[in-house]
């Protein structure tokens, strides 16, 4: 067999070996996607990628596309993609020829010289060498560490998708809660005045001997707490709007909100998506899937590693003097033969990986699942306790009015209006709460069914 023949043979099976792949058939684990417990209370409603548009609060729509643009944490991720991005290029440069040249320069003359040499004496020599040097990828492990850092790049995508849903619901949230701590402010700041004016009334009849030292001393008690309940509330509004003004990505110290009715805006109910499209629209499930694929590829790569890597590669020496140019093709093969353990330390290593992920992805999927059912038990909840909040509140006022007018009359003691008086701010407060609850246990299943995302 002459040498051309043996370099075709062996062309042709470098070539049929070109195709192989060490890497494993991703095969996706099997998930239960069992009928939601608690979706037959939520209305089907299609869920809009600027779901918070439907509050119709142009405040709130100003803040999320600032929190978008200026959240420290949202662009950090920006950055771990572009991390991701480079490693990419890097993995995937090893697919491709590389080139190198090596220009020299020779000037003056040797002891021995032919006559042609002696012709040219003098005359200086320049010399450029240029090398191509290509890695056949026989084995797949170059495709598998490429593939592997592509599935690290997709994954980071989907997390910095999966926070910038968070913090869009995080803001209006925040933002509602904010709204709900100034009507709580303003409810206690009345409840406070009622009390003084209770006190006024008491200390009046006591000048007339109507009522006792104790009554004058109970509702000054009550004067002291309402008092108190203000500052602690204001106290929190303060923390809520600090907490917002991070979220946004601006200095708490020039950060306010307005002084929008949080009983005018409403939030519709999203919908109810089947468990396993619900699956789909869920970033973070699909962030974790990819490092799931990623952790495939490595394992391709790690089994690729006990093969041989060949390598070929003309080059080319270009000379001042023609007949000392010369074009020369050369390859290399280099075979793992003894490396103390280290190939198969990392096959465990990578496969035990994946291993883990997968289980990552299993626990996610599930965590998944019950931020969803918890999100439409308190969407249901939230609803039933406010509404009867709402009629407590109704009846406490009617009580309390009656409780003033039989007060006066002298049909009741004073502790009979403290206790109305009471209820009746219990009552509101608590309504108050609720509402920002109903609310924000709307903006969790939003944020449960992936929030309008959708994969590009």
């Amino acid at each position: 067999m002459n040498n051309f023949t043996k370099l075709v043979s062996i062309s042709t099976t470098l070539l049929l070996l070109a195709g192989c792949s060490m890497t494993p058939d991703y095969q996706r684990p099997e998930v239960e996607t069992p009928a939601w417990q608690s979706a037959q209370s939520i209305q089907n409603t299609e869920i809009a990628a600027d779901w918070w548009t439907g509050v119709e609060s142009t405040e709130l729509n100003a803040l999320i596309e600032r929190a978008l643009k200026n959240n420290n944490n949202l662009q950090a991720s920006l950055q771990r993609i572009e991390q991701a991005r480079a490693d990419l290029k890097v993995a995937g440069a090893s697919l491709l020829p590389s080139a190198d040249v090596t220009a020299s320069y020779m000037s003056g003359s040797t002891q021995a010289m032919n006559i042609t040499d002696m012709r040219n004496k003098g005359i200086p020599e320049y010399t450029a060498d240029i090398g191509i040097s290509y890695e056949l990828d026989l084995f797949g492990a170059n495709r598998a560490k490429a593939d592997a850092a592509e599935g690290r790049l997709l994954s980071s995508t989907y997390r910095h998708d999966a926070l910038a849903l968070v913090i869009m619901g995080d803001v209006a949230q925040n933002y509602f809660n904010v709204l709900n701590l100034k009507e709580r402010v303003r409810i206690a700041k009345d409840n406070f005045r009622t009390s003084k004016d209770l006190l006024d009334v008491a200390e009046a009849r006591f000048q007339t001997g109507a009522r006792t030292q104790l009554d004058i001393t109970r509702q000054e008690t009550q004067v002291a707490r309402a008092k108190a309940a203000v500052t602690a509330l204001e106290q929190e509004l303060a923390l809520a709007q600090n907490a917002l003004a991070v979220l946004v990505g601006e200095p708490p110290q020039s950060f306010n909100v307005g002084d929008e009715n949080i009983n005018g805006l409403h939030l519709p109910d999203p919908a109810a998506l089947q468990p396993a499209a619900f699956l789909e629209r869920r970033p973070d499930v699909k962030s974790m899937e990819a490092m799931l694929i990623a952790a495939n590829a490595d394992i391709g790569a790690a089994r690729a590693a006990f093969y041989p890597s060949v390598n070929i590669g003309p080059s080319l020496l270009l000379a001042a003097n023609p007949s000392a140019s010369a074009l020369t093709l050369a390859g290399s093969i280099i075979a793992p033969i003894f490396q103390g353990g280290r190939l198969e330390g990392n096959l465990d290593r990578v496969t035990a990986r994946q291993k883990e992920l997968a289980e990552n992805y299993q626990q996610t999927i599930l965590v998944a699942f019950q931020e969803a059912e918890n999100a439409m038990t308190k969407v249901q909840k939230t609803q039933e306790r406010e509404q009867a909040l709402k009629q407590a509140v109704s009846k406490a006022r009617k009580a309390y009015d009656i409780a003033e007018q039989q007060y006066s009359l002298s049909v009741i003691e004073f502790q009979d209006v403290l206790d109305a008086q009471r209820t009746l701010l219990e009552s509101e407060d608590q309504h108050e709460r609720a509402r920002y609850e109903t609310l924000a246990a709307r903006i969790e299943l939003f944020k449960a069914m992936g929030g309008g995302w959708k994969e590009e």
